[in-house]
């Protein structure tokens, strides 16, 4: 179970989170504040797993208060969803460590994708923002053979095992195995991790489905 922290002052929007959140069996919003100076405790005390953070918390500096988190609370991911896109404000937030920078007006099927991709370890910048500030998004890497790189596509992409051994006209057992290696290699566990990174990559399209 991932423990989830959101700091936002709008009302509206958490209660909005929330609700998305909740789509996904094993993550679990065990905290929430509008209020910067609530956060740093908040985070604590619910050993969160995940802190969803505004810049703009009244109370504090959302830079400031990101260094802080991650000083006290060195576990805990933190995912920045935020209008701000002053790329002076982008820069000093992947500088004091966030994991990831995603902007308010973007989808719920990027948010949820975007944490997928966090809690897999991988950095995301919202893609606007990465091609306008040259910031390099974490990438497949290259020890992933040709095939396995086609597997994954196709994975993310919705196919099964058998719809993939059809297309590439193998065995659903070499298939399987394929698979197997990239989960090792990425250190990911299931195909819904396997589909966010792909994501990440821009190797599929974002949706709302796990």
């Amino acid at each position: 179970m991932k423990r989830i922290v959101l700091a936002e002052d709008h009302t509206m929007i958490r209660d909005g989170m929330k609700l998305l959140l909740m789509t996904r069996p094993n993550w679990r919003v065990v905290g929430e504040t509008g209020d910067g100076r609530l956060v740093g405790t908040l985070v604590r005390d619910t050993q969160a797993d995940l802190l969803l953070l505004d810049l703009d918390l009244p109370g504090y500096c959302g830079i400031e208060l990101a260094q802080q988190v991650k000083a006290q609370s060195p576990q805990t991911a933190i995912l920045v969803v935020t209008g701000n896109q002053s790329a002076s404000v982008v820069r000093a937030a992947v500088a004091a460590g966030v994991d990831g920078y995603l902007l308010k007006h973007e989808d719920g099927g990027e948010l949820l994708q975007a944490i997928s991709l966090v809690f897999c370890g991988i950095r995301y910048v919202s893609k606007v923002l990465a091609q306008a500030l040259d910031v390099e998004p974490d990438s497949v890497p290259p020890s992933i053979t040709a095939r396995e790189r086609e597997i994954l596509v196709l994975v993310a992409n919705g196919y099964s095992s058998q719809q993939i051994a059809e297309k590439l006209s193998v065995s659903v057992l070499t298939v399987r195995k394929h698979r197997q290696n990239l989960m090792s290699k990425l250190a990911l566990h299931n195909v819904a991790e396997l589909t966010a990174y792909a994501i990440r990559d821009g190797l599929a399209r974002p949706s709302l489905a796990p």
